[in-house]
């Protein structure tokens, strides 16, 4: 491969991140770099991996923040090609780059080349060796126009924008960007509909299974609109109580029913001038539904108690994991409100049907705990990480992220030593239940027959092959009620449910807090409450001690 194919790469390629990939295998002949990427830049600074060769195949996505590498920071500073001569200063692919037998090795000499379109920022293309002397043979001039033809792959009005390449394996949380996750095509194109949607104030309704990430989506539409300086109020409308819906959405003036006593103002009053997300919002009750549809049909609100209404100006962007036309059909949704809300909805594909997104996924789960650990870094194994996107996840990305953190606890307790400062590799078998939620699942999408699972607290056990509601109740048997098993005479010794309850806490919090090293706040997230919630209660049960009182 020549410069002459790097250069047609611009012309063939059917997109931006192939033409990109050919001019990397170009410059792969010319030089003795064992790794090179491109990273695009995005709007929050923030810049990340959109094509590499020779790196691991997670780092794909990877983004990078670059005041916190002061090698990426010069780069993206620099006027020109630049090298990094100092052996000992960090290199943020440390880690990354793979041998030829697949072996992580350090990397010795570096260059980058900043990458501008119309005189912007729009990227690096990065050079990186194992011999301290592997890029000698690679003049400046030359590193310069490879850099403009990859410049000039990030013109391209097809594929993905510079935006999608980031943020795939921040840190900071899915808040801290408008960039979602994942290089399949699915994401790729929901990119490209929240690039066109964003700008507007037309009502946005994202669909998709429970845990596919749709308040990311609802998070970038935010993010990247002309309201991103206003505020991105959240409402969980399954988490309110029926009667406190009007409420809590619209506000109430003082006593306008018991308990009332003060006047407040609801959320659509504080997204005034922002955007409003309405999460599960199948949930909410008819009444409740007639005012939302007024507010986004004439933009005003009647707070209860009040006789006049309210003018607001608020972009709603709805989510559901409904099937909102049967809940039309079934008389749960007003029509009117759904033909409001169906001006373009974003459908969130499931992740076992967009498995490419899982490595970057992962690397990305692993660093936040990384971070809370206080390790260097956490990687993958390749059967570990083979072993993750085989999966089924019927949780999807919430399911997902959980697995991996409760992986990277296993392997801290495994190796018995602090992780701070340390790498973790996580194995094979800390990752051993990836997927044994979606067995029965898969199965019975399948026809195949089922293995018998162990039944959830108040759930009865099915039979083997069995699903609820095939079988009629046995005569004399009312449903709720459980046979006694053989050899269990109902005069059997029965602990009484106080104890039994305050005895399960008292093991969950127990394994909660061996499984974080003592952490309060990492035992909190296992059993799904605040960190202060897990302090007070493991206190409370004695399993650490209680704080010493303050002296006057």
């Amino acid at each position: 491969m020549t410069l002459l194919d790097a250069v047609l790469s611009l012309s063939e390629a059917p997109a931006r991140d192939e033409a990109l990939q050919r001019i990397l295998r170009a410059l792969a002949h010319a030089t003795a770099a064992d790794a090179l990427s491109v990273l695009t830049a995005a709007e929050d600074g923030s810049v990340g991996v959109a094509a590499q060769i020779g790196l691991s195949p997670a780092a794909l996505g990877l983004s990078f923040d670059p005041a916190e590498h002061p090698r990426l920071r010069r780069a993206t500073l620099a006027a020109g090609p630049i090298r990094f001569l100092d052996p000992s200063e960090p290199d943020p692919y440390s880690g990354w780059l793979l041998g030829s037998a697949g072996e992580i090795h350090p990397i010795h000499a570096c260059m980058a080349v900043p990458l501008r379109v119309q005189g912007r920022l729009a990227g690096l293309l990065t050079l990186d060796a194992c011999d301290p002397h592997g890029l000698r043979g690679l003049r400046d001039d030359d590193a310069r126009v490879f850099a403009g033809l990859c410049a000039g792959a990030l013109r391209l009005d097809v594929g993905p924008g510079p935006a999608l390449a980031v943020g795939a394996g921040r840190a900071a949380g899915p808040a801290s960007g408008g960039a979602l996750p994942g290089r399949s095509a699915a994401m790729r194109r929901i990119e490209r509909e929240i690039e066109v949607l964003a700008p507007l104030s037309v009502p946005v309704l994202v669909t998709g299974e429970t845990g596919v990430g749709k308040e990311l989506v609802a998070r970038a539409l935010h993010e990247r609109s002309p309201r991103a300086s206003r505020a991105l109020v959240i409402v969980n409308c399954a988490a309110i109580p029926a009667q406190l819906v009007e409420s809590e959405l619209f506000g109430h003036r003082k006593g306008a029913f018991t308990g009332a006593t003060a006047a407040r103002a609801g959320r659509f009053e504080a997204a005034h001038g922002g955007t409003i997300f309405l999460d599960e919002i199948g949930e909410l009750p008819l009444a409740a539904q007639a005012q939302l549809l007024r507010a986004l049909q004439e933009g005003e609100i009647q707070p209860v108690g009040e006789d006049r209404a309210r003018r607001v100006e608020a972009r709603v962007v709805a989510a559901t994991n409904r099937d909102l036309r049967r809940e039309v059909a079934e008389g749960r949704f007003r029509a009117d409100l759904f033909h409001r809300l169906w001006v373009y909805p974003i459908c969130v594909p499931p992740l076992r049907e967009r498995r490419e997104d899982i490595p970057a996924l992962c690397e990305r789960f692993a660093a936040e705990i990384a971070a809370e650990l206080g390790a260097a870094r956490v990687d993958f194994a390749e059967p570990a990480l083979r072993a993750l996107t085989e999966a089924g996840w019927p949780g999807n990305v919430r399911e997902l992220k959980n697995a991996v953190e409760r992986a990277v606890l296993r392997r801290r307790m495994a190796e018995g030593t602090g992780a701070a400062g340390r790498t973790l590799v996580l194995r094979r078998e800390d990752v051993d239940d990836a997927g044994d939620a979606d067995q029965h699942g898969a199965l019975a999408r399948s026809g195949a027959p089922r293995s018998p699972r162990i039944a959830l607290p108040g759930e009865r056990p099915w039979p083997a092959g069995e699903l609820p509601g095939e079988r009629p109740w046995p005569a004399g048997e009312l449903p709720g009620e459980r046979p006694w098993p053989a050899g269990a005479p109902p005069g059997a010794p029965v602990e009484p449910l106080v104890e039994a309850l305050e005895r399960a806490r008292r093991e969950a919090f127990a394994r909660a807090f061996r499984a974080a090293g003592g952490n309060a706040a990492m035992a909190g997230r296992l059993l799904g409450v605040s960190r202060s919630f897990a302090y007070k209660e493991a206190v409370r049960l004695g399993l650490i001690p209680a704080p010493e009182p303050r002296r006057r």
